[in-house]
């Protein structure tokens, strides 16, 4: 999968203290297992963030949907069985949440199933849960089942 980083920057304050752009305050604890090396004070600090993106929506390994909310799963999975498009679900836990997976058997109907779920202007147009706020409704979804 691949790599994605983002660069964060911010302050030292002294004491092991790291202040950030947004003024999250960080200690280097928080940062690194190693001994706080001799910073100067005010001296600029950039923190790299990097993470391996799960792709649950592009198909490579026959998932073409993920939510948080099992209705929509099993609404979306009907949906697809209606347009003749054969589809399973699985669970994924992850930390404090579960992860409803729509899995297709047939890798010859992965492109069909996306375009239909989010890819193309004539199907569904929703987009991922993650897209809204910790905790929101899925707007596309609420859109598309609500028929506006």
């Amino acid at each position: 999968m691949p790599k994605n980083a983002s660069l964060v920057n911010g302050c030292y304050l002294g004491e092991g203290r790291v202040e950030l752009e947004n003024g999250v305050t960080l200690h280097w604890n928080q940062l690194s297992s190693a001994a706080l090396p001799p910073i100067p004070y005010g001296t600029g600090i950039e923190v790299t963030v990097a993470y391996e993106e799960v792709d649950y929506l592009n198909g490579s390994t026959g998932i073409v949907w993920a939510t948080y909310h099992l209705p929509q799963a099993e609404i979306i999975k009907a949906a697809l069985l209606a347009q003749g498009i054969a589809c399973e679900m699985r669970e994924q836990a992850l930390r404090g949440a579960r992860l409803y997976l729509l899995h297709l058997p047939e890798a010859s109907q992965v492109a069909t199933a996306v375009d239909f779920i989010w890819r193309d202007a004539s199907g569904l147009r929703l987009r991922p849960d993650w897209w809204y706020p910790a905790g929101a409704v899925n707007a596309s979804f609420d859109k598309w089942i609500n028929g506006m």
